[in-house]
């Protein structure tokens, strides 16, 4: 038996197939139009069924991380993203059971970004660990003893690109003034771009700031230097809340990041009570397919007598 694991993104879905401690398949598909889930499905689906062909065993489930606010024990998707509106009332699980004849589950895209990490990466062994993903946006994951922290409302360790960090900063794409993600994220980042009349580096995102023609502009320079600060910030806030023993950094921004590990490493160390070298920081050992790994591996999570380290 194996299971499929989706880790649906805005521009890119991965997707993988794991069978007990083997990753047997990861592939990435472009994401052709985020307006609707039901312009993914069709391309997922076919990718699923062309694995299949090439394996006779049972599929046992399916695995879904989403960039939402996700009751995972009851399979819903509770808040409305900008990319995939319609997902808060679409059944997955009918679609899933309908085409595949197996189960679904769901889980917000950093928690099982993490899940992926305690099985196959960084944070197998740890008790507790933080993921966190510098992308277009900021997302985390806290684990607590072996168990994923989640809150009345499904929000706890979930949201600490949302703490406020600035109270009179920039406006929030969640209502919020100050967050993190307003002060420092990919979609900040493109807005400073914005404003200093450089639209074309949009696409490159963070990698603009460390070309050689930007390294000596002040202006980038400064955008650089926000952006770390940020980063540092979130990271000392992650330890003083949940005194992780190692956080895993995840995301397109993290990508270029080894350069600036030792420098949130020194923040850590100046700012946190805690002994030195108490906390490691590291870049995901899974990359972009960390969250699919993750979503494979949800079966076998929701059994509540199922340690998170089963394979």
């Amino acid at each position: 038996m194996y299971s499929i694991g989706i880790d649906l993104g805005g521009t890119s879905a991965q997707v993988v197939a794991v069978k007990k401690d083997k990753i047997l398949f990861h592939t990435s598909i472009l994401v052709r139009d985020n307006s609707s889930l039901q312009h993914i499905l069709s391309d997922l689906s076919n990718c699923i069924d062309k694995f299949r062909i090439s394996r006779p065993e049972a599929l046992v489930s399916i695995g879904i991380a989403f960039p939402s606010i996700v009751d995972a024990p009851n399979n819903k998707i509770l808040s409305q993203y900008v990319k995939y509106p319609d997902a808060v009332g679409f059944d997955l699980e009918n679609w899933a059971k309908i085409k595949f004849g197996t189960a679904l589950f769901l889980e917000n895209d950093a928690r099982a970004a993490l899940i992926g990490e305690n099985h196959f990466g960084l944070a197998k062994g740890y008790g507790n660990s933080c993921f966190l993903t510098l992308g277009t946006g900021i997302g985390s994951a806290i684990m607590l003893d072996g168990k994923l922290l989640r809150g009345s409302n499904h929000l706890a360790g979930n949201l600490l690109g949302h703490t406020i960090i600035q109270y009179d900063g920039g406006k929030c794409n969640c209502n919020g003034i100050g967050c993190a993600e307003s002060e420092g994220s990919g979609w900040w980042l493109n807005n400073k771009f914005h404003e200093i009349n450089r639209e074309d580096l949009c696409d490159q995102g963070f990698k603009a700031l460390l070309e050689p023609e930007n390294v000596s502009s002040p202006i980038f320079q400064e955008i650089l230097t926000q952006l770390i600060k940020v980063y540092k910030t979130i990271m000392i806030n992650a330890v003083h809340c949940y005194d992780p023993e190692i956080i895993i950094l995840g995301g397109g921004i993290a990508e270029g990041m080894n350069t600036y590990i030792p420098v949130f490493q020194k923040a850590i160390e100046q700012h946190c009570w805690i002994p030195p070298g108490t906390v490691k920081i590291m870049k995901s050992s899974l990359g972009i397919y960390a969250g699919a790994i993750g979503a494979a591996c949800l079966y076998l999570n929701r059994d509540s007598k199922t340690p998170l380290n089963a394979t």
